[in-house]
């Protein structure tokens, strides 16, 4: 983080210099050409991964959960939301989170999707399938509606919240 700062921080001062004004006496934010840029924006791609991390390796780590189990339990809560919502709606969770197809996929290798999860106490047994116990599940929950929440903002993050009373 403290990288990236220093990396805007040079950037911005290399633009002052070249423009031959301060950006307090033009009054105008200095702009960085596109070879000078480039290695801040490298910096911010290179950070982000970092700060945000998957889904599935916050919910191994939160959760104690091995990756295969928290992929397919994430694939598991896709399938609900799937079977539960209109389309349009499914969409945009489905968006929010990288790779859901393959974590449906996963669910249903697991053995723990094997048909359409119509309602809470389906998906509840699909992660008994998984070996996600009942205190777990209720962890796992909240942890990626807030996840959808964080990537694609509440509204989103509400159209999931919504299927679980």
């Amino acid at each position: 983080m403290r990288s990236a700062f220093l990396a805007y921080t040079m950037i911005a001062a290399m633009a002052g210099v070249a423009c031959g004004k301060s950006s307090s006496e033009t009054g105008a934010a200095p702009t960085p050409d596109s070879a000078q840029a480039e290695p801040a924006t490298e910096a911010a791609a290179a950070a982000a991964p970092a700060a945000t991390g998957s889904l599935t390796d916050m919910l191994s780590s939160k959760l104690g959960l091995s990756p295969d189990q928290s992929k397919a339990g994430v694939g598991a809560i896709l399938a609900y939301a799937e079977g539960a919502l209109p389309s349009a709606e499914f969409q945009k969770v489905s968006a929010a989170i990288p790779g859901a197809g393959d974590n449906i996929q996963a669910a249903k290798d697991a053995g723990g999707v094997t048909g359409p999860i119509t309602d809470e106490a389906g998906l509840n047994a699909a992660f008994g399938k998984l070996g996600i116990s009942p205190e777990i599940a209720s962890q796992f929950v909240p942890a990626v509606t807030d996840y959808v929440g964080k990537v694609a903002g509440p509204d989103t993050a509400n159209l999931l919240k919504g299927l679980f009373h």
